[in-house]
């Protein structure tokens, strides 16, 4: 709350774009800023990896399966996209509001914490303003990698070797013969078939178990979260055999700010690869475009064409305070040619910019537009006037 001291049986203003405003001598007053629509973007990537088995060449042979992962594969897919938006101050919108030196006079201003006018000689309800504001969030990468869950026994297996020794004594041979024990490394193969004899002993006793084979007389909870468990077991160790595939989301924001005169194109937020996914917007970075478009509705066109030939027979040089007419349009998000998300919202900039007419009023702004909400005399003034 900006609370201005001024001369005069009224306050006179003079409100001009800053650029015209500081190239005389503009006296004193205050800046103010109108607001200009930015569009956030938020892209989900769903990130699918696949990661064969260490025993998918014996996953035929032992268990008969044939829908295995061979080989490691990544790929990319995009699951959603989501149009926001939120108001910043417009650098090109900025306006300064200038008071004449009589006598003295109080006026009050209302601005946001970026600079945005919300309302002139009316007390501003800053929590009802910060409710309808979007906020900008920043996504990161977030997941974890799958990994197998194994072994079943140590990857050592004892080898046995007889050993034979003639030993000749005097005119006979005697033949000796000693065992020698050793450990050594299992091979691949034999892993393999061990984890399939278990993965089919663990079959068998999830039959005995719902088969009534069991002595013990187990409750039906008991009963379902034993089977439950040899069930993940189970699972578990197929995957060795046939692979895992794990999906994880990797979320991203794209911030974009629309331009009045750049509405025909197709503006390109990154670039879209199956097999490396998000990738930069450069046409040498490979895959497809993900482009943002706008349609825009028009409906300021007429007002505009009305307030540019009453402004051209007009003499009037001072103003009063600026503000918006925002406009809606259509935002439409395209992969190639794919059209893959649709809104409608308000953009500031697509609208046009006027001002009322000088004198001392209470007036109220939408800060997140720009636009007037309404328009009054001062709060316990009953001086007509004006």
């Amino acid at each position: 709350m900006l609370l201005i001291t001024a001369c005069g049986s009224q306050v006179s203003l003079r409100t001009g774009h800053v650029r015209t405003m500081e190239a005389g001598d503009p006296g004193k007053g205050i800046y103010y800023a109108l607001p200009r629509s930015v569009v956030a973007i938020d892209v989900e990537v769903t990130q699918t990896v696949k990661k064969p088995g260490p025993y998918a060449a014996y996953a035929e042979r032992y268990l008969g399966l044939n829908e295995v992962i061979f080989s490691p594969a990544t790929s990319y897919e995009i699951s959603r996209v989501s149009i926001n938006g939120y108001a910043e101050p417009d650098p090109n919108q900025i306006y300064y509001v200038a008071l004449q030196d009589e006598e003295e006079q109080i006026l009050y201003m209302s601005l946001t914490e970026e600079g945005l006018i919300a309302s002139v000689n009316r007390k501003f309800d800053n929590e009802d303003f910060q409710s309808g504001l979007s906020e900008s969030t920043d996504y990161g990468y977030f997941g974890s990698d799958a990994t197998f869950n194994y072994f079943i026994d140590t990857n050592l297996k004892e080898q046995i070797d007889t050993v034979i020794e003639h030993v000749r004594m005097d005119t006979i041979t005697v033949q000796r013969q000693t065992l020698r024990r050793s450990w050594v490394e299992k091979g691949e193969e034999l892993r393999a078939s061990e984890v399939a004899d278990y993965i089919l002993e663990i079959r068998e006793k999830k039959f005995d178990l719902i088969s009534g084979f069991q002595e013990i007389n187990y409750s039906k909870e008991a009963l379902a979260y034993m089977y439950s468990e040899m069930d993940k077991l189970e699972s578990d160790y197929l995957d060795l055999f046939t692979g895992i595939t794990a999906s994880q989301t990797i979320n991203y924001r794209f911030i974009h700010t629309p331009e009045k005169d750049r509405t025909d194109i197709r503006h390109t937020l990154f670039r879209f690869s199956q097999n490396e996914g998000v990738l930069p917007a450069d046409e040498n970075a490979g895959g497809v475009p993900v482009t943002i478009a706008y349609q825009r509705s028009h409906t300021t066109d007429e007002l505009n064409r009305q307030i540019r030939e009453s402004s051209e027979g007009s003499r009037r040089t001072v103003a009063g305070f600026h503000y918006r007419v925002p406009e809606y349009a259509n935002l439409l998000i395209y992969t190639g040619n794919e059209k893959r998300a649709e809104t409608r919202m308000q953009i500031n900039q697509f609208g046009i910019v006027t001002s009322l007419p000088p004198g001392k009023s209470t007036i109220e702004f939408y800060p997140n537009t720009g636009s007037v909400k309404s328009i009054g005399e001062p709060d316990g003034n009953e001086d007509d006037s004006n």
